[in-house]
């Protein structure tokens, strides 16, 4: 009997040794596998290539595989394809938040690298530069529930497809810049509920389709600087009823036309400076309730229509310097005139060719009215022509006479050999340090000193209320020779 119990405590502690032998082993083993899996994995992840003539390399803020939020990555040498086996390491780092692919070379990265991005559905940043892509295929973007912001530029992309970037329900930026399209068809923006800004700026697009914006209900900012537009209609900017931010400097825009603006019911901030605008219809900003900064500088205006501003009251900021404007008349800035003497308000005059008559009086009274920094100083700067060579020197001020010898002397010392179509072209201003040769400081001038050319009068309420009406109120001494022609007829009707 006793027999028989050691023999099976025997057999139990055998039995339990052999289990804890093949449990060691078993271990061993498994730590073996985790090391030849993580050798693996470091061998394949997109953070940690080894391999020093791969197209790709990247930088990653933690290097670690399933770690990685942030991937820089570099794209060198050319002729990589989407079966190339760079591309399977980065199943590492699922976990990428914000993924950039720079093109070090030209012709190095000639698609979207779609089978990784469709993959990192943590996906919110994305950013290709300086591929060649040349086309944008239909719903090449679509489907990415996670993106917020995607940046291509100077991707050298020629066409955008319809419904190229469809489908994107929580893109809030979009920026295309610096490629090579000609023109915007309609419905390549679509499904994008989310979208606040559209940068297209820096291209070669010359024809916006009516409605190509139609679907972007809640978009606040569209950036069209530096491209080829030539041509805006009332359905330009069909639907964009929520943008508050419209960027159209630097295309090659010569008229404005009625109501093209209309759409922009909460529009802010329009930029139209530096095209070839020559032509302001009356009504070309009609619909711009809420517009409170309006610039137009480096144009060929001549002209500013005496209505063009009623329907921009809000209007605090404009901006007309280096055009050809002859005449800015109260009239004309009457409708913003008192938003003008706010602490923050501006208006940019200078540059301009105006013509020194007494129809310029309000910008001497503006300048002293205002309690707004920036526009007296705006103002100072603000030059006109006078008629003749005498009034020049009747209208201006000691200092300013002396500045203006001083300057005369100077470039006459510099261009001993100027000759009158050079003298004619001299567009040189007045500014901390030199004065035109033809025009003077409209500041300095003493209000009586400016002539009113004929017709031009008051309408009866103040120095500021002028119009171009009467002129004859304002001919200096004109008090004097109405009061001679009253004695004249009183002495005839007592004669007779």
């Amino acid at each position: 009997m006793e027999t028989r119990k050691y023999l099976r405590l025997v057999f139990i502690l055998t039995c339990f040794q052999i289990y804890f032998i093949e449990g060691r082993l078993s271990e061993k083993r498994r730590d073996k596998s985790d090391r030849r899996y993580h050798n693996n994995q470091a061998k394949d992840n997109i953070c940690e290539v080894p391999n020093r003539d791969a197209k790709v390399h990247c930088y990653c803020e933690n290097t670690d595989a399933y770690q990685a939020t942030r991937v820089d990555c570099w794209v060198f040498n050319g002729g990589i394809d989407e079966a190339d086996p760079i591309w399977t390491t980065f199943n590492a780092q699922p976990h990428i938040e914000r993924l950039a692919f720079n093109v070090r070379s030209d012709g190095a990265l000639s698609f979207v690298p779609l089978n990784v991005i469709h993959k990192l559905k943590r996906l919110k940043k994305l950013q290709l530069n300086y591929a060649t892509l040349n086309r944008i295929e239909k719903r090449t973007f679509t489907n990415m529930s996670s993106v917020r912001e995607i940046t291509l530029k100077n991707n050298q992309i020629t066409e955008l497809d319809f419904s190229a970037f469809a489908s994107l329900p929580s893109l809030v930026n979009l920026t295309i810049k610096g490629n090579k399209m000609t023109e915007l068809q309609r419905d390549v923006f679509v499904d994008l509920p989310s979208l606040r800004y559209l940068d297209l700026s820096f291209s070669t697009i010359n024809l916006v389709h009516d409605g190509c914006f139609e679907h972007l209900n809640v978009l606040n900012d569209l950036v069209l600087e530096a491209n080829l537009i030539s041509v805006l209609t009332k359905d330009t900017f069909r639907g964009l009823s929520n943008l508050t931010r419209l960027d159209l400097r630097s295309n090659k825009l010569s008229m404005i036309g009625d109501l093209t603006f209309i759409e922009l019911w909460n529009l802010n901030e329009l930029l139209l400076d530096n095209n070839n605008l020559k032509y302001l219809s009356e009504r070309a900003f009609d619909g711009l309730a809420l517009l409170q900064k309006l610039t137009m500088t480096g144009n060929k205006l001549q002209t500013i229509n005496e209505v063009l501003l009623e329907g921009v009251r809000g209007l605090e900021l404009l901006d007309l310097r280096n055009n050809e404007i002859e005449l800015f008349s109260y009239e004309t800035v009457k409708p913003i005139l008192e938003n003008l003497k706010m602490q923050t308000s501006v208006l940019y005059l200078s540059g301009n060719k105006l013509r020194c008559d007494c129809r310029l009086t309000w910008i001497q009274v503006l300048r002293n009215e205002s309690k707004s920094e920036p526009l007296r100083q705006a103002l100072d700067e603000v030059t006109c022509i006078p008629n003749t060579s005498e009034s020049i020197d009747t209208a201006l001020s000691p200092d300013n006479k002396q500045k203006l010898d001083s300057f005369e002397v100077e470039s006459a010392s510099d261009t001993p050999q100027r000759n009158d179509k050079d003298e004619a072209m001299t567009t040189n201003k007045y500014g901390p340090d030199k004065l035109l040769l033809n025009q003077v400081v409209l500041v300095d001038m003493p209000p009586e000193t400016l002539p009113c050319p004929s017709q031009l009068g008051q309408n009866g309420e103040d120095s500021l209320m002028l119009s171009s009406k009467d002129e004859n109120y304002w001919q200096p001494n004109c008090s004097i020779k109405i009061l001679t022609n009253y004695l004249i007829l009183a002495l005839v009707l007592v004669i007779i």
